[in-house]
């Protein structure tokens, strides 16, 4: 946990820092800059792919901790290099000692990134989300039965690859820190999806 913490800070420190190297060692619309975007709200997009909640499930009992989750965005700049980004999370669905375990979250999340082109980039992500969970089951020692819900950290990386200057495919990999009864889990995701950017 905590090397990926540091690598994703620093990763998100790089962006954080790359358009000022730029601004001294180019013009003001040097590539270091992310795309510009129409207005603050600047762009909104959809990602699926993979689910999974690091736990370690109790020996000898049914155990699924990777499923399929989504996510809607949507964001803007507050120049072309640091935005904010919002998001609606569905974490999916797992098993844990024969009981299932699901939950969602909406999160924000400070965005600076490095772009690469004219309408592709790298990113790093860093901020809170706001998690509501269940667990039917309960683990002994791991999670209780019931409800809960809170605020936790969410870090995460990304890239995205330009279609048309509108379009462009997407990939992210977030980590979450959410309240499970009875705990505080890490729930990672790996998605890929499609953004389009409002000009």
């Amino acid at each position: 946990m905590k090397s990926t913490v540091l690598a994703a800070t620093s990763l998100f420190t790089l962006a954080l820092a790359a358009p000022c190297f730029a601004q001294q060692t180019s013009s003001t619309t040097d590539a270091w800059r992310l795309p510009h975007q129409r207005g603050f709200w600047g762009h909104a997009g959809i990602s699926f792919g993979r689910s999974e909640l690091n736990i370690s499930c109790p020996a000898a009992t049914p155990c699924d901790t990777k499923d399929q989750g989504f996510r809607l965005y949507a964001g803007g700049r507050f120049n072309n290099a640091v935005g904010l980004e919002l998001g609606l999370l569905n974490i999916g669905k797992f098993t844990v000692a024969g009981g299932d375990v699901d939950g969602w979250g909406a999160d924000i999340a400070l965005v600076a990134g490095v772009p690469i082109g004219s309408n592709s980039a790298i990113f790093g992500k860093l901020g809170v989300i706001y998690g509501r969970t269940e667990v039917s089951f309960a683990v002994p020692g791991i999670l209780v039965a019931g409800k809960e819900r809170g605020l936790g950290p969410r870090i995460g990386v990304g890239a995205q690859v330009g279609l048309t200057p509108n379009w462009a495919l997407r990939g992210d990999w977030d980590r979450f820190h959410m309240k499970f009864p009875g705990s505080k889990e890490d729930v990672d995701t790996l998605m890929v999806g499609v953004q389009y950017t409002f000009r």
